[in-house]
């Protein structure tokens, strides 16, 4: 794989590890803000609701800019911001400081697709853009855990400063090996405006944000449910962490593989496979090795439903542009706000942890009855208007 490939990668790595990081210190974030834990999710909600908020207008905004010093200067932004998060003492001005962060990740994800896109041969396209979202999906593996670890050991924010570090490498690497030429001279993306007036795409972005959003009802709020509800220490969390990381990798590659076969089917499944997941958390929450089987088939199945979600969005898309990745990177951070915020609330008017599991599962559901309708609905319109130019579409999906 070319080197810019790899520098995007790398890149992609460092924001998404500030993603999620969070989520493992929340407890020892609320002690240090002194704010309750709820209250404390406000730092994963609003790094999400920048993403889907801000990620979209920054696309927009720098659709026809050069792609080098925009996806540079994003990373630098995202730097200066984790920077802001690490040094200061209120909450306020660390969720201002994480949603801008999650703006400036939201933009460099569409603008890194691109550019993965224009530096290989067409046939190698899918292999390139795929690169870049692995080291975003494995920053949840390697990146969290390590930020935990670093976060306990030395403060919640010394796990900002190492992520500052990181952003500043991928700038780097990115200024040495990425090609000035990649440039803005292709407006194509302009067409992705008229693929979003139709209402398949948007209810396709729903099922997305509901779906994911159930696995992030209890994940943003995993720490202190680990170790209120299962009994664990705060050290085995970072262990217990990796699990799901581990569940992650494997749920992420078996996602993509059998979504070439059927996209339908996939999602079915996966979506079946976390809704039981939650369920079974729901009742079993304080059983250490249920838990431990739980968390892997929880990674496995909330990050197997990305590649054949995507997937599906991109299908749809047709010519898919910066814009409509853009809004699909951000379908999946709206899910990540919305369930930041449904956990808050459980937690806020209940204080019952393992309720939060079955909200989550509640949401998933739903998300599989969007994603039905959604997909009914495209079949039907595709068919009475004698529309088969998405042939290939249909055999993708599994008709």
């Amino acid at each position: 794989m070319p080197l810019p490939i790899i520098a995007l990668a790398l890149t992609a790595f460092a924001l998404g590890t500030a993603e999620l990081v969070p989520n493992g210190l929340l407890p020892l974030i609320s002690e240090d803000l002194g704010v309750s834990v709820s209250r404390a999710g406000w730092v994963t909600t609003s790094f999400a609701l920048g993403a889907t908020i801000g990620g979209p207008l920054v696309a927009a905004a720098t659709m026809r800019l050069p792609r080098k010093p925009s996806a540079i200067g994003l990373t630098l932004a995202f730097l200066v911001a984790n920077v802001i998060t690490a040094t200061t003492g209120s909450l306020l001005v660390v969720s201002v400081s994480r949603a801008f962060a999650g703006a400036m990740l939201g933009g460099f994800l569409g603008i890194a697709i691109t550019i993965a896109g224009a530096l290989v041969a067409p046939d190698r396209r899918a292999m390139a853009i795929a690169v870049v979202f692995t080291g975003f999906t494995v920053s949840n593996v390697i990146g969290v855990p390590i930020g935990n670890l670093v976060g306990r050991a030395a403060g919640w924010e010394s796990a900002f400063w190492v992520v500052s570090a990181l952003a500043l490498v991928g700038a780097v690497a990115m200024w040495l090996v990425l090609p000035g030429v990649v440039g803005a001279e292709d407006t194509k993306e302009d067409r992705g405006f008229g693929v979003l007036r139709g209402g398949v795409l948007w209810g396709a972005f729903l099922a997305i944000a509901l779906s994911y959003g159930g696995l992030f009802v209890v994940y943003t709020y995993i720490a202190p449910y680990l170790t209120s509800v299962t009994g664990v220490t705060a050290r085995s969390v970072t262990w217990l962490l990796l699990l799901f990381g581990v569940g992650l990798i494997v749920g992420n590659a078996l996602g993509g593989r059998y979504a070439d076969r059927s996209v339908t089917r996939t999602v079915i499944v996966i979506l079946g496979l976390l809704i039981v997941s939650l369920l079974l958390l729901w009742a079993l929450g304080s059983a250490v090795v249920a838990v431990i089987v739980l968390l892997v088939l929880l990674g496995g199945a909330g990050f197997g439903m990305v590649p054949p979600l995507q997937s599906y969005v991109l299908h749809l898309a047709g010519t898919a542009s910066v814009l409509v990745s853009a809004l699909a990177a951000a379908s999946f951070n709206a899910g990540v706000a919305l369930g930041s915020a449904v956990g808050g609330i459980v937690l806020t008017r209940t204080s019952d942890y393992p309720l939060l599991a079955l909200a989550g599962a509640l949401m998933t559901l739903l998300g599989l009855i969007v994603f039905l309708l959604t997909r009914r609905h495209h079949t039907a319109h595709r068919s009475a208007t004698g529309d088969f130019s998405t042939s290939v579409l249909a055999t993708h999906c599994g008709q």
